[in-house]
């Protein structure tokens, strides 16, 4: 990643914001930004192996992860979702998803069979977390700051249970528009593009709950 960040220095205007893992800003919509044009040099780098969501490229909750080969890349569910058969579509963890009023997103174990769970929490979007209800994706006092960064309580992507996590990294890149169709007037600046790119360093393919994994082409 840093390689790929060093090389577009020139060609891109990089902001860095840290969101916790499963979460999103308040109104923002990761899914929402137009397709891609400004990153596709991304992923036919490749030195660059971190997964990587990039708008447009999978479906909804699902990110690019890297495949067997230097070039290719494969859809699945973003790091603490999980992958559901009946719906055909990923859904984070311990928020309601599919599920009924009243239950969240969960995992049976140790089969890892998605389900769903009824949450003892009765205030909305609380779940239940070392016998007391919290928010998700806040500190809520429980979390230990490591540096600068104040953990928050989200889906560890290793285990797939709650617990104080980091945010994960977004970069959202400004380029100038090089679209020869779209020249702007003499003395007229090119207008500017904006893609957010969200990269995920502890993403690990065919995880547990995972599309790969419950469609058995993990080996």
């Amino acid at each position: 990643m840093s390689s790929f960040i060093v090389t577009s220095c020139a060609a891109f205007a990089a902001v860095l914001v840290l969101l916790p893992y499963g979460g999103q800003t308040a109104g923002q919509e990761l899914f929402a930004f137009p397709a891609d044009v400004v990153v596709s040099a991304y992923l036919e780098n490749a030195r660059n192996r971190t997964p990587v969501f990039i708008p447009g490229k999978c479906s909804t909750n699902e990110i690019l992860y890297p495949g067997d080969h230097d070039n290719d890349w494969v859809c699945d569910c973003r790091p603490g979702y999980v992958y559901s058969p009946q719906e055909d579509t990923c859904y984070p963890l311990f928020e309601r998803g599919f599920c009924q009023q009243g239950e969240y997103v969960d995992l049976a174990r140790p089969s890892m069979i998605v389900k769903c769970t009824k949450n003892v929490c009765t205030k909305k979007g609380d779940v239940p977390y070392k016998d007391q209800c919290v928010q998700l994706h806040r500190n809520n006092f429980l979390c230990p700051k490591q540096g600068n960064v104040r953990l928050v309580i989200g889906v560890n992507v290793n285990t797939l249970q709650l617990d104080c996590v980091q945010g994960m990294l977004e970069i959202s890149y400004t380029n100038r528009n090089t679209n020869d169709d779209e020249e702007p007037a003499e003395g007229t600046p090119k207008p500017m593009e904006t893609t957010t790119v969200i990269f995920y360093p502890q993403g690990k393919y065919c995880n547990n709950g995972t599309k790969a994994m419950h469609d058995g082409k993990c080996h």
